[in-house]
């Protein structure tokens, strides 16, 4: 066939006429319930978030395991002073730790001193009158003099200095706290002395102060972001950080307990080493702090490049069960003791477990789950166990095992107008079907390092979660942390360095719709609320692993006018794109068993029009397609025809989403009619006149949803307005019982000047959230929601009929 250059125009949106807005807004009409567990948060150790992030550890590489050389460390020195320094790998501190550093001060004076530095992850963040807590371990021989511990500028300016009279000739652990005289979040730390003779350090340790005061706890500001997300549930310790990228770096709780001297640390496979100071138990202790429910994720033998025989699978099952005695056992239990022994005495309850990370298409996932399940049932017949459901390539993935689960964990990373675009999404799921964790999801395209348009579409998405909480239990954003100078996923909700942080518009969404929930749902209706999505682009056709023929085209639009410019008939009139076209005697044919096989005819201008042809499909073991709507290979729809399904799926960007899915399997090896009715607001779509499908294309143009505080008749009414203009919108309450008195609401708007617009260090308000209060509203007002904006009223209640 031959091919053509061809400028095809772009799919058009454009809206209709419409009158103001009204939504109504009837509290009597109570929905689905919102589970007690709707809005969580997910913790991972990537970008830095743990170590060099929430976990509050001011120095590097404090235990020297990070690299064969001391890693962040420098040596100090003057003319007056020879010092040397190593990694030693004999005469360790303990069987935890496999190396230390030495250092060897061969030359030295009483008015200066050698020693060693540590720059801290990018820096150490000084504050004036900060109480700082050291701790080291030290041994020396040939020794006879003090140490001094500082916190000084890169320059050699200390801003706070403690001494240490003496270090023994074996491992001892020494302690001191100081603060700080200056501010300086570029700082470094030092062990210096005017001594000579040789020193081994080990496990050097440095704390700010810490959320909730605890001892190797977390840095304050960051763990006050989660709180103020006030969390129903927090996911940890990952995500791939579960998996490790062998088992061998796996997350291994039982290592991450204890004395940090005793933690081994180990390799982290998002490109660092982690300390596991924050382990098992400071997880724990933090889901506690923030009043969350532990939900810890299990691995199952799978790691990313290895795994273990899933028939002899019993450590990982232990391990499992382990960790469950220790969050929940007796203290006369074997674990149960160990956590009362490391100051908690009391159970942490864990309720939630996921049964591996994204391993449903791991090596025997399902015999692996169902193992898990069975034993976990058994001592722990409450315990919610959660099933993988990855959909990175589906949006509608499914649990095809006999294996029961309590939850599925679906992950979605798309883009903003594909999370717009699944408002509806759980509108359809069966209710007496499964349930859903949405356990990781993020607009990830076309949202820079996390933009107003990911907000929007994400908030968007949240609402269709939040009027289907009877299907999605349990959802939680990913990922929460970066450190900027180890940006190895984006976007993430709260972005730091040393001494600064800023959130993006994601956050703030994440943060008003948990903290502004009621305890059911209740009927939200609008009128005059939709936008025509007005279709135009080419026609075409397309085979999968199949081979197929079409004939007998013809569009025709009003009036059954034709709207052909060049004769279906003809071979040069087709665009070919994948696969081996032919046109003979009014008869296209493909002739390869190719995926995705797609030729394209005739520019189509009108909003509405009937695309009319006969299709049979001659081998393979898929089916065909029928193409409309289409701007280039990346943008476009198609009805999909076969024997393994029949859906109805939308190309944005790349991006699919399945608007329509069906078990209807077809497999046409006989000529069919196939007929699809363009209109301005709905697709009708027909096999041998046979209507089979209806698709809704107008798209509101405001979003809604409400929830009703049933204890304190508190009113929750969110709006998003994702449109480049700004809406007037008429509001009318139905059965609120304001007793003859108006109220005041209160009303919190995230927008910005541009979609693009993103928070940074330097503007970390650009993009955030603003209160008005509307005083004096009756059972029916009108307020503005601006454009590409969030809305979320407050409305005091004083009560309802």
């Amino acid at each position: 066939m031959k091919l053509l250059t061809v400028l095809f125009l772009s799919l058009t949106i454009s809206f209709s006429v419409y009158s103001q807005p009204k939504i109504y807004v009837d509290v009597n009409q109570k929905g689905v319930r919102i589970s007690p567990t709707h809005y969580g948060i997910f913790f991972e150790d990537i970008n830095h978030a743990a170590d060099g992030g929430l976990y509050a550890e001011l120095i590097r590489n404090r235990s020297f395991e990070d690299a064969q050389t001391p890693e962040c460390w420098s040596l100090i020195t003057t003319q007056k002073t020879s010092a040397e320094m190593s990694i030693e790998t004999k005469g360790l501190l303990n069987t935890s730790q496999a190396k230390c550093l030495k250092l060897q001060i061969n030359k030295n004076t009483p008015d200066q001193e050698a020693g060693v530095s540590n720059t801290g992850y990018w820096g150490i963040n000084v504050v004036k009158g900060r109480k700082y807590k050291l701790s080291f371990f030290a041994k020396s021989l040939n020794f006879n003099g003090a140490v001094f511990a500082s916190l000084r500028s890169k320059g050699g300016k200390v801003y706070a200095k403690a001494k240490i009279n003496s270090i023994d000739t074996n491992w001892k652990k020494y302690t001191c706290t100081f603060i700080a005289n200056a501010n300086d979040s570029a700082a470094c730390f030092a062990i210096t002395t005017p001594s000579t003779g040789t020193l081994w350090l080990d496990v050097v340790s440095l704390f700010p102060p810490t959320f909730n005061n605890r001892e190797n706890g977390l840095r304050p500001e960051l763990a006050q972001l989660l709180s103020d997300m006030n969390p129903t549930f927090m996911r940890f310790p990952g995500g791939c950080f579960v998996e490790g990228d062998t088992l061998k770096n796996r997350f291994e709780w039982k290592k991450t307990i204890g004395k940090i001297e005793e933690r081994p640390g180990h390799k982290n496979l998002w490109g660092y080493r982690t300390t596991d100071g924050m382990g098992y138990h400071e997880f724990l202790q933090l889901c506690e702090d923030l009043h969350a429910e532990p939900l810890y994720v299990v691995n199952v033998g799978i790691a990313h490049k290895d795994h273990n025989d899933y028939t002899n699978n019993n450590d990982y099952l232990t391990d499992a069960l382990d960790a469950l005695e220790y969050a929940n056992g007796d203290i006369k239990t074997k674990y149960g003791a160990l956590r009362a022994a490391n100051g908690h005495p009391k159970p942490f309850n864990i309720k939630y477990l996921e049964i591996g990370n994204e391993n449903f298409k791991g090596d025997n996932y399902a015999q692996r789950y169902e193992q898990f399940y069975k034993e976990i049932k058994k001592r722990y017949p409450e315990m919610i166990c959660i099933a993988n459901v990855v959909a990175w390539g589906s949006d509608n993935p499914v649990w095809p095992h006999s294996a029961q689960a309590d939850l599925l964990d679906e992950h979605y990373y798309r883009s903003p107008q594909w999370f717009i675009n699944q408002y509806q999404k759980y509108d359809t799921y069966d209710r007496n079907g499964m349930k859903i964790y949405v356990g990781e999801y993020a607009v990830t395209k076309n949202c820079g390092l996390g933009n107003l348009d990911a907000a929007i579409g994400e908030a968007v998405y949240m609402q269709g979660m939040e009027k289907n909480s009877d299907i999605v239990r349990m959802n939680s954003y990913a990922p929460i942390f970066v450190n900027v100078h180890d940006r190895k996923w984006s976007p993430d909700l709260i972005n730091f360095n040393a001494s600064k942080v800023y959130c993006t518009p994601s956050y703030y969404v994440q943060k008003l719709f948990a903290n502004n929930l009621g305890t059911v749902n209740v009927s939200v209706k609008d009128t005059s609320c939709t936008k025509t999505n007005i279709l135009n682009g080419a026609i075409g056709i397309g085979t999968n692993l199949a081979t197929a023929e079409f004939s007998d085209f013809s569009i025709t639009g009003k009036n059954g006018k034709s709207l052909l410019i060049d004769t279906l008939h003809n071979n040069n009139a087709w665009f070919a794109k994948v696969g081996d076209w032919h046109t003979i005697n009014g008869v296209c044919s493909q002739s390869t068993l190719g995926k995705n096989c797609l030729s394209t005819i005739s520019m189509i201008t009108d909003s509405v029009y009937a695309y009319r042809l006969k299709v049979r499909k001659t081998s393979g073991k898929d089916g065909v397609q029928i193409i409309f709507g289409y701007k280039d290979n990346r943008n476009y729809y198609r009805w999909n025809i076969g024997p393994n399904g029949n859906t109805i799926d939308r190309y944005y960007n790349g991006l699919k989403s399945t608007l329509i899915l069906t078990s209807n399997k077809n497999d046409i090896n006989k000529w069919c009619d196939i007929r699809i009715d363009v209109n301005t607001n709905q697709i009708l779509f027909y096999m041998d006149n046979q209507l089979t499908h209806t698709l809704d294309i107008s798209t509101p143009l405001l979003y809604t949803s409400a929830t009703l505080d049933e204890k304190t008749n508190q009113l929750y009414i969110k709006v998003v307005n994702p449109t480049d203009n700004d809406i007037s919108t008429d509001f009318c309450l139905k059965n609120y019982n304001m007793k003859g008195a108006k109220v005041s609401a209160q009303l919190t708007t995230l927008c910005s000047d541009k979609l693009t617009d993103e928070n940074s260090l330097q503007t970390p308000q650009k993009v955030s959230p603003t209160i008005t209060i509307i005083p004096n509203i009756d059972k029916e007002f009108s307020c503005k929601m601006k454009r590409n904006s969030v809305n979320v009223f407050k409305i005091a209640a004083s009560s309802v009929k």
